[in-house]
């Protein structure tokens, strides 16, 4: 996910995760993205619209801490997800 080409510019990926919310009680559903980026590689975009809110927000993300990725499709929608739930990187199914 996280690496570059030599103009330091995003190899993109592909990318299966399973949707989970535990503050909502929704999820379950598959999603796939041919083609995504981490968010924080696309430096066409300003630092607050890198985030899944849109917003600057006082609070840190923590992505490392609380295992998650803020990931940007073809289509510029960025979706947050937790690395335990992907399913599929490239191709490879993931066993953890």
């Amino acid at each position: 996910m996280d690496r570059l080409n030599h103009k330091g510019e995003a190899i993109p990926f592909s990318i299966g995760f399973f949707t989970a919310n535990r503050r909502k009680d929704t999820g379950g559903k598959f999603i796939e993205i041919d083609g995504a980026i981490l968010s924080k590689h696309n430096k066409a975009l300003p630092l607050h619209m890198r985030r899944v809110d849109g917003f600057g927000g006082s609070k840190k993300p923590s992505h490392y801490a609380n295992s998650t990725r803020n990931v940007q499709s073809p289509d510029g929608s960025i979706t947050k997800v937790h690395i335990r739930l992907i399913k599929k990187f490239n191709g490879h199914n993931i066993i953890w």
